[in-house]
């Protein structure tokens, strides 16, 4: 524990810094946004192409990304008959049953722990989610609103995502065989290299930041709260078990990290963009407050499995 606790340690403190941050009102609302879109929009695509690019794909890979989609298929249609049995009414609740906020906490949390050079293995993992975020919860979010988005519409919010082009751009130089290396032999690409390089290291302690001055510790339906986080991880955690050391360990024989990586990604919470997509207005005030409230204390609870995870397996 001694050993462990310098490197569990920090992601507290700096999820308590940002919260801090607000609290003390020293970071208001709007600078906390600008930083979250800093970080989606510059931060992340930069850690991910350099992830991507030196990946060198394999054909298991494939196999991951359909069961990390189907994972997510799994929770969209258990989840729904989970809270009518469980008694929870709320409308928008069943989009907090599937999905995990791997972006803007499950990257933070897995490079801060494990060193960035063990991103590009909850990048590949991610994957399969990634494409069911745009391609179908995405849409159920708009369709819950009264919207029909168009696939021409949803194609060209996918292809004008920096983390979705970062992505792309890795995996097509590396399916071409191009990598950092040749990159860095290039004039005016390698300045550019360099650069990214120098915002990798920000991923970490940028996104835990920006994830603690988010939180807001509201009292309320703290029973009904309780019980949809209950509901979550009673679905989420054996299937990720299953599915990580069942699947990948036993079934495809991929190393440890990938298993210890799908884990981390499906004790995430849910997605936190799912308040920005609800109706504005005072109809929907409460419930847009009870979906911040499952989202804050769901993130509390997967920082304590995330520790206990770390303690089980200090190193990949």
């Amino acid at each position: 524990m001694l050993t462990l606790l310098p490197r569990i340690l920090p992601i507290f403190l700096l999820l308590a810094l940002g919260w801090g941050l607000r609290v003390g009102r020293l970071v208001d609302e709007a600078t906390g946004d600008a930083l979250k879109l800093l970080v989606v929009r510059i931060v992340l695509p930069a850690v991910l192409f350099l992830s991507f690019v030196d990946l060198d794909l394999r054909r298991e890979y494939l196999l991951v990304v359909a069961l990390v989609f189907a994972i997510c298929l799994v929770g969209l249609f258990l989840g729904p008959l989970l809270l009518r049995l469980g008694g929870v009414e709320r409308p928008w609740a069943r989009f907090l049953m599937t999905g995990y906020e791997y972006g803007m906490l499950g990257i933070g949390l897995f490079a801060g722990a494990f060193g960035l050079a063990a991103v590009p293995t909850i990048a590949v993992v991610a994957l399969g989610h990634e494409l069911f975020i745009w391609f179908v919860f995405f849409g159920l979010l708009l369709a819950s609103r009264e919207e029909k988005p168009s696939l021409g519409a949803t194609l060209a919010r996918f292809a004008k995502n920096p983390v979705i082009l970062a992505i792309a751009a890795g995996v097509g130089l590396d399916l071409l065989g191009v990598h950092a290396a040749d990159l860095d032999r290039i004039p005016g690409l390698d300045a550019v290299m360099a650069t990214l390089r120098m915002l990798a290291p920000l991923t970490a302690p940028l996104i835990l930041i920006v994830v603690g001055h988010g939180f807001h510790l509201e009292k309320g339906a703290f029973g009904e709260v309780a019980k949809v986080v209950a509901l979550r991880l009673a679905l989420q955690l054996p299937l990720a078990g299953v599915a990580a050391w069942g699947v990948l360990g036993w079934g495809l024989g991929l190393e440890p990290r990938f298993s210890v990586a799908l884990f981390t990604l499906m004790i995430l919470p849910p997605p936190f963009i799912v308040p920005l997509f609800m109706p504005q207005g005072p109809a929907t005030a409460d419930e847009r407050r009870f979906v911040h409230r499952v989202l804050t204390a769901h993130t509390a609870v997967s920082l304590a499995i995330f520790a206990v995870l770390m303690a089980w397996t200090p190193t990949l």
